[in-house]
């Protein structure tokens, strides 16, 4: 009945017409967008011309009757009599299979739009009974939605009708819980209220109602005692939640990823930390209920990917909380305006806000009061509720000085502990290096927070940690790199944005993020400069004579090549370096002479092969590189005098051309040299591990040995 305004049926229904089809309009963009999605990921994959034209006409037909869709669709909710709303579910898809999978999605969207979506079909019903003309039986309920949108289906392609089917549920449904809260609001402010009015406890209807027990086989090692009711589950998670206030968090649920927040997880983890040895059989309905409805309620929060990681987890701090509170107050999940949902709603609303989630110190000090004040005087709430609005709303607000608690010294202590850790981490990888100006700032004002963040609320065992490091390799190899390109700038930019952007990551703060784009122009500037430095050394990998392990001293003008080879100009130059006298260059020439003279006698009396065919045919060279190129050792490879070590693996050895070819961390090939010249420098201690091995310092050993006598015996 309507009591409150003199408001038509016929006006309710243009305006729930309005809030629902911009939701609905939303859902069906994404919906559309998902399957070209698909449709192109299948084009660009299939190998037969005709089915790639196929999926392209498809694309091209989603995209052009996406909006006539639509309209159709929404046409179609506001028919007062169809035959699509009787129509079984199996006649409207086309295949019992399908169906059965459709109506599981169709209940887990009901399970998870919960009691708004009860309470909105209760208020749809009075409104239908007063005037069944102008609002249709089930206006707008999951049901008939669903079955409009299977009856506007039937005009479009299989493959694409398919697509949108099974796609429905997860990019339509499941994200329509909170326009049922606000659909609930306007009915409840225009005056529409289900005929029967009185206070009912949301957990009754769980209660079974006059189903006798059933006989259960004794078991001797499961417990026969019932585990504990609402009120006793109260009282129990009165010392969890103190001890949260505290800092500890062994009895939280956690969860890693985004959509990760499972109801029937918490609910297994919360009864096994109070009862693990009680079976959930024996748990009382009510309880077991609350706990999943508490489940739910949080994990349509957690697992929205829009709201800001950190400031997801500042909400689920709050999860025993919650918890204790829906235990002792039954208006809880009733209430769509209860204090603690409005909170869990605004920190949601404020961790999706662009503008407002990099500012988590105003929530994170608030945290601790609201947990206090569900303990101690629960009424507080609204306060910390119209706090968090003002938040919101992008007011300045004076948050209440938090009090020092053991939990916040033991925290600052983790924080020193882990920066400590930190710094000698990024020592350790830039010893005896040098870092020019944009590397050092990009070390002490990304690495560095990033690293800090990522151990304490992750662990260094967790994928953000684990790309960071060789992203910090890559930083230290490229700033000294001379034959950097714009393809490994790049490369390095979209591992950067990965790594750092990555939905498990904590992410950058604004200063950050300029930092990293101020070294990644440095690079970029570097490359340009190495485009236009004449490079000789850059020749075919397989020709041993132009390095200057192999080159055989024949004349002046076989030594002067030689030392052409070598003198290799680095495109980053002293901007004071006096310019180069035809004196200097006498000087510089007679000196590498000089050089090449002094090196000869020590390459000759070494009695190993020159000759990099030949050494790449030996078994022994074989067998020692394929030794390195699956034992994952990182090599300090030496490319040139006056030039910077680069960390890099063996990738292989190329018999054919006598070339070894060295990778990155993710095993793209970065650089490859003449074998003869990389066992040259083995032996000579230019190129070697970056940790110390004496397995493979008894290896090279054994190989000199082998190729000296190799070279005795012809």
């Amino acid at each position: 009945m309507m009591n409150r305004f003199q408001t038509s049926p016929a006006q309710v229904r243009d305006e729930l017409t309005r809030l629902m089809g911009a939701a609905l309009h939303e859902g069906v963009k994404r919906l559309f967008a998902q399957v070209e999605r698909q449709l192109f990921d299948q084009a660009s994959s299939e190998t037969d011309n005709d089915r790639r034209a196929e999926a392209f006409e498809a694309i091209a037909q989603c995209r052009s009757e996406q909006e006539d869709f639509y309209r159709a669709f929404a046409q179609t909710l506001l028919e007062p009599a169809a035959d699509w709303r009787q129509a079984e579910w199996h006649q409207l898809i086309g295949d019992r299979a399908r169906a059965l999978t459709f109506e599981d999605k169709l209940a887990e969207a009901g399970q998870r739009c919960g009691i708004e979506h009860t309470q909105f079909e209760a208020r749809i019903g009075q409104l239908h009974n007063d005037d069944p003309e102008n609002v249709p039986a089930g206006l707008f309920t999951l049901e008939s939605i669903s079955r409009a949108f299977l009856a506007r289906t039937r005009d479009l392609p299989g493959s694409v009708r398919q697509r949108l089917i099974a796609h429905w549920a997860e990019q339509v449904l499941f994200r329509l819980t909170p326009i049922y809260s606000v659909l609930n609001d306007y009915l409840i402010q225009v005056g529409v209220l289900p005929g029967i009015k009185r206070l009912r406890d949301p957990l009754a209807d769980a209660t079974p109602l006059g189903t006798p027990p059933t006989a259960q086989p004794t078991v001797p090692d499961v417990p026969q005692h019932a585990g504990p009711s609402p009120e006793a589950l109260a009282d129990r998670l009165v010392p969890l939640v103190r001890a949260s206030i505290a800092g500890d968090d062994q009895y939280q649920f956690r969860f890693e990823r985004d959509q990760d927040w499972r109801p029937d997880d918490f609910a297994a983890f919360i009864r096994d930390r109070l009862e693990p040895t009680l079976p959930a059989a024996n748990w009382p309905t009510r309880s077991r209920e609350v706990i999943r409805l508490v489940g739910m309620t949080l994990g349509d929060v957690l697992n929205d990917e829009l709201i800001d990681p950190r400031h997801r987890r500042q909400i689920a701090t709050l999860q025993l909380a919650v918890l204790l509170l829906a235990s002792k107050d039954r208006h809880f999940l009733s209430d769509a305006d209860h204090p603690m949902r409005r909170i869990l709603n605004l920190l949601a609303l404020i961790g999706s806000d662009p503008d407002l989630k990099p500012d988590i110190e105003s929530t994170a000090s608030i945290l601790g009061p609201i947990q206090q004040a569900v303990l101690d005087n629960p009424a507080e709430l609204d306060t910390f509720a119209d706090h968090l609005r003002d938040i919101s709303r992008g007011k300045p607000t004076e948050s209440p000085e938090p009090a020092v608690t053991p939990a916040h010294e033991r925290l600052a202590q983790i924080e020193e502990r882990c920066r400590i850790r930190v710094g000698k981490i990024l020592a350790g990888h830039t010893n005896e290096m040098p870092v020019r100006v944009p590397t050092r700032a990009l070390l002490d004002e990304v690495f560095q927070p990033f690293m800090v963040r990522t151990m304490i609320n992750q662990g260094r065992q967790s994928a953000p940690w684990a790309g960071i490091i060789g992203l910090l390799q890559d930083a230290l190899t490229l700033q000294l790199d001379p034959t950097l390109g714009p393809d490994d700038v790049k490369a390095f930019s979209r591992e950067a944005s990965r790594v750092f952007n990555d939905r498990t990551s904590d992410g950058l703060l604004g200063e950050e993020q300029q930092t990293l784009d101020a070294f990644i122009e440095y690079l970029d500037a570097q490359s340009r400069d190495s485009l236009d430095v004449p490079v000789v050394s850059r020749s075919k990998p397989a020709g041993a004579e132009q390095t200057p392990t192999h080159a055989t001293v024949d004349g002046p003008k076989a030594e002067a090549a030689s030392v052409e080879a070598l003198t290799i100009p680095s495109p980053v130059v002293e901007a004071d370096s006096p310019p180069a006298t035809p004196d200097h260059v006498a000087c510089a020439e007679e000196d590498s002479q000089a050089d090449v003279v002094a090196n000869e006698p020590e390459t000759t009396a070494s009695h190993i092969p020159t000759d990099g065919l030949l050494l790449a045919s030996l078994d022994v060279v074989q067998a020692f590189f394929e030794q390195q190129s699956t034992s994952e050792e990182w090599f300090e490879v030496y490319t040139g005098p006056g030039r910077a070590l680069r960390r890099l693996k063996v990738r292989d050895l190329d018999i054919d051309n006598g070339v070894v070819n060295f990778a990155n961390r993710t095993g793209q090939a970065k650089l490859n040299l003449p074998v003869a010249q990389v066992l040259d420098d083995l032996f000579a201690d230019r190129t070697r591990l970056v940790f110390g091995n004496p397995r493979f310092a008894r290896s090279l050993t054994e190989l000199r040995g082998q190729l000296e006598e190799h070279r005795d015996e012809h």
